[in-house]
Formats: C-alpha cells, sequence, structure tokens
C-alpha cells in the first residue's frame, strides 16, 4: 500500500475521531473499508504520534474481542 494512503487514513481517522465522542473499532473500521486490525494499528500510530487516543470497554465488557470504543480525550 503507497505510504500517502496509510497517512490520509490517519489524517481523516484523526478528524473523525475530533467530530465524535467515541467509536467502536468495528464502526472505524467499516467506515474506512479496512480490517479492524488495521483500524487498530491506525489509532496506535495516532496514539505514538502523540493524540490523546482513549480506549474503554463497552457496557463493562473486556477490550479483547474489539468491544471497546475509542475517542480522543
Amino acid at each position: 500500500m503507497p505510504r500517502n494512503r496509510s497517512l490520509v487514513r490517519a489524517l481523516s481517522l484523526l478528524r473523525l475521531l475530533e467530530q465524535r465522542r467515541r467509536w467502536s473499532l468495528v464502526e472505524l473500521a467499516t467506515r474506512f473499508n479496512v480490517s479492524t486490525k488495521t483500524a487498530r494499528r491506525d489509532l496506535r500510530a495516532l496514539e505514538e504520534a502523540g493524540y490523546p487516543v482513549t480506549q474503554t470497554p463497552i457496557d463493562g465488557r473486556g477490550m479483547r474481542r474489539g468491544e471497546s470504543r475509542w475517542w480522543l480525550a
């Protein structure tokens, strides 16, 4: 995949996280037409770049199955 495509997706993801408070990993993956693994990788890249990306379990369930919400703190 060209490097600029992942950069454009990361910037779009950042804009999206700024607009709406909380997104599930599945919602983000669907929105960007990528796998949940790629969506999680993009979120981690934003986090490593210093953006305050936060994750919390949905309804008290564990985070192992992608059952969490993501947002910018």
